[in-house]
């Protein structure tokens, strides 16, 4: 979270700059290590028979044509695929902000401006713990673009300011250049023939918590995924952190039980610990299977706890994140998703906490265009996490599309349009350089996986 906060408040955090893996979000569902939402949030309840049957997941073009050559050939004898996404955006502020740097944000800060948010590349090789026998997997992904400046992490392409004594790096600042390279996830997955099956997966990986996450592709054809929408919840974007680097282990104990565990460096640490001490992170997934109504649900608990602080490995501070969503059919989909954190001394001689609640909906209209609603409200008790000064409470609503120009296909249904309008709401002046309680948004992304 905290190597988010230069955006608005770069000088004054830079001492405290924190710098995960991509749990069974989607890696696991799909086999591809890029759709990053939680596994068991993807999973639509059974059609009704007279609903319109969901788009089919795209077969990915570049394996399709590599599949034809010696190499293609190679990778997939050694069940090696190789896939990738290009996002490109536009955002503008109705409020005409100063420097147009639209506050608040995640990536989409450029006001009025065409942005290369994303252009990521990845190999897979995907194992299944559950068989009974050991096997080693791995998933490597590079990531250029707008974003990738936003998500190094310490030791890793980072900057001076992400690092505890502010000296060194591998970029000038987070920001210059516009687009930047960054390895965003490099870990090796090994099945280990224990009870039903246990995974333990190395290296650097997307954190567990939050249900919004960084890959804008999505490979579920539920009503309600991951990333609904261009812009990022407060959630996503303040409360928890992005990537971790560390061992984590997964163990199913039946249908209705999954639970993840393990150490990492911190938040946001990769090649450098700003601490030296780990801390640990964890999952409870809970999918009940016994009724027909209850398989409509599913429930995730995700927490992070140790000293995350530079220089500090006495501190110890602790996230929780909660998600919990409900399939009311194959067409419509509910998400609320909580988090709380505390940061102990992180103020000087006082606590920081903060936190807040984002629900979502979403409507599955036709195979080409779903309805995604989300409204939000996000505390930050003592400016940690926002930068503004006192306690602050913002809001926001969103409303967007999800548009499948070409779902019938082969290569055009890899394309996804999401356009959205977001109004934004705070208790004090935030918006605007701090001199404005509100502020209206229009963006615009379209994505292309291959």
């Amino acid at each position: 979270m905290l190597h988010r906060k230069g955006l608005v408040r770069a000088a004054a955090m830079a001492a405290l700059a924190c710098a995960g893996i991509a749990h069974a979000d989607s890696s696991d569902a799909a086999d591809n290590g890029l759709s990053l939402q939680p596994a068991y949030l993807q999973a639509a309840a059974p059609a009704p028979a007279s609903a319109p049957t969901p788009p089919a997941t795209p077969a990915k073009p570049l394996m399709g044509t590599l599949e034809a050559t010696p190499i293609g050939k190679a990778l997939d004898s050694a069940n090696i695929t190789v896939s990738g996404y290009f996002e490109g955006g536009y955002s503008i502020s109705f409020q005409h902000p100063p420097g147009n740097v639209i506050a608040g944000r995640v990536y989409d800060t450029k006001n009025e401006r065409v942005v290369l948010d994303q252009a990521d590349l990845a190999f897979d090789r995907t194992i299944d713990y559950s068989k009974g026998k050991f096997d080693i997997g791995f998933h490597f992904e590079a990531n250029y673009g707008w974003d990738s400046g936003l998500n190094h992490s310490d030791g890793l392409y980072d900057t001076p300011a992400q690092r505890a004594n502010g000296v060194g790096g591998y970029y000038t600042s987070r920001t210059s250049p516009d687009n930047q390279f960054d390895i965003l996830q490099a870990y090796a997955d090994f099945a280990i023939p224990v009870g039903t099956g246990l995974r333990i997966r190395a290296g650097k990986i997307v954190t567990l918590l939050g249900y919004e996450v960084i890959s804008p592709v999505q490979s579920s054809t539920s009503p309600l995924q991951g990333n609904p929408f261009y812009s990022h919840s407060y959630l996503f974007g303040y409360a928890i952190p992005l990537t971790n680097t560390g061992i984590i282990g997964e163990y199913k104990f039946n249908d209705d039980l999954k639970i993840d565990g393990g150490v990492t460096r911190g938040e946001n640490q990769s090649l450098r610990d700003n601490n030296g001490s780990p801390d640990v992170m964890g999952q409870i997934t809970w999918t009940p299977q016994a009724t027909a109504e209850s398989k409509k649900w599913s429930v995730i608990l995700n927490y992070e706890i140790g000293p995350e602080a530079a220089h500090d490995n006495h501190d110890y501070w602790t996230v929780i994140d909660l998600i919990a969503q409900y399939n009311a059919s194959d067409k419509l989909a509910f998400v609320v998703n909580a988090d709380y954190g505390d940061a102990p001394h992180a103020l000087g001689i006082k606590s920081a906490q903060w936190g807040g609640v984002a629900g979502y909906a979403g409507y599955m209209i036709n195979s080409i265009y779903t309805l995604n609603g989300r409204v939000e409200w996000y505390n930050d008790a003592d400016g940690f996490t926002l930068g503004a000064p006192g306690n602050l409470n913002v809001y926001e609503a969103t409303v967007g599309l999800q548009i499948h120009p070409f779902p019938d296909d082969a290569l055009g249904s890899n394309l996804v349009i999401r356009p959205e309008v977001r109004a934004d709401y705070a208790d004090k002046d935030f918006f605007n350089a701090g001199t404005k309680h509100f502020q209206a948004t229009f963006g615009i992304d379209a994505t292309f996986a291959f």
